[in-house]
């Protein structure tokens, strides 16, 4: 018991230590760090806030976390979470519920919500981390609204077809290799919108037959070619799978967040193209006519 407690005091200790980084603002930081933000980091987020070095919310959600929650989330996993929200929020300001699969610690999804408080995020993983309920433990001290307006379902997309309600928005920041892909089936299939930041790119792939897996199947991707564009490497993927999405009638445009973040940092935005816009047009200039000319019959008809 005596040891374990030396072990606490040292540990305690040690975090409590200034730190090389606490010397520069946040701006200037290691954002593709896998170091934990730890308990003195507050501080400087919280300078750095207020003196608008870097981002408000960027920095309030970071003070809150390494305050309540140190040693416990990568300081990458920050950055990015904020950066694929921002992302998000420029191209899809006024969606209110969205998807998020492979949602991991679920941080992207706090960003999303406090970006537009209106907005509802429902988290999907196969399995939700004991990481995922710590912070959300941590951030819901300071947000408590973000209990009702965030919530999960755990889900293996290898063994089953993701479901996308109808005025869902779909955003994956962490769906790694092919799961890449069921995000863009999934989009296609239910003419949804997508914010795709594809990740662990598949070079060499292998996709042997697993019965226990039966959506990990080349059939399920035929742009990929059984593994032929694959092979070509990362920006044959990346074209694949932008023009899949182009020809199921989607805009689609090529996006990115900060290369300090992560050199895997390509984002594909798309979005369905209106249908049936010319006949709708057509419709309402036709009714217009007529209400033209039937005013212009009812004045003859008095003048008569």
């Amino acid at each position: 018991m005596k040891f374990l407690s030396m072990c606490w005091f040292c540990c305690a200790a040690v975090v409590a230590q200034p730190l090389a980084r606490h010397s520069q603002p946040v701006s200037q930081w290691r954002m593709n760090s896998r170091n934990y933000l730890q308990a003195g980091d507050a501080r400087s987020f919280a300078v750095s806030g207020r003196t608008g070095d870097a981002d408000e919310l960027l920095c309030k959600v970071g003070s809150v976390i390494s305050a309540g929650l140190p040693g416990r989330l990568p300081r990458k996993e920050l950055f990015e979470a904020h950066a694929v929200a921002t992302l998000v929020n420029r191209h899809f300001p006024s969606e209110q519920s969205i998807l998020e699969p492979c949602a991991g610690c679920g941080l992207l999804a706090v960003f999303l919500v406090l970006l537009n408080r209106l907005r509802h995020v429902r988290c999907s993983d196969k399995k939700r981390p004991r990481i995922a309920r710590e912070l959300a433990q941590c951030v819901e001290k300071e947000w408590p609204f973000l209990a009702h307006q965030i919530r999960w379902e755990e889900a293996d997309l290898r063994k089953t077809t993701l479901k996308v309600a109808p005025n869902e928005l779909l955003v994956a920041c962490h769906a790694c290799s092919f799961l890449s892909d069921e995000m863009i089936l999934a989009a296609k299939e239910n003419r949804r919108p997508l914010v795709l930041v594809p990740c662990c790119y598949e070079t060499e792939p292998n996709l042997p037959d697993r019965p226990w897996l039966p959506n990990w199947s080349w059939k399920r991707w035929p742009w990929l070619q059984e593994g032929a564009a694959n092979r070509l490497g990362r920006s044959a993927i990346h074209s694949a799978r932008m023009n899949v999405l182009q020809d199921a009638g989607y805009h689609v445009v090529q996006d990115e967040i900060g290369r300090q973040i992560t050199d895997m940092n390509g984002v594909i935005v798309a979005w369905p193209r209106a249908r049936n816009m010319v006949p709708k047009r057509l419709a309402l200039y036709l009714l217009c006519l007529l209400l033209v000319l039937h005013d212009l019959c009812t004045t003859s008809l008095v003048l008569l």
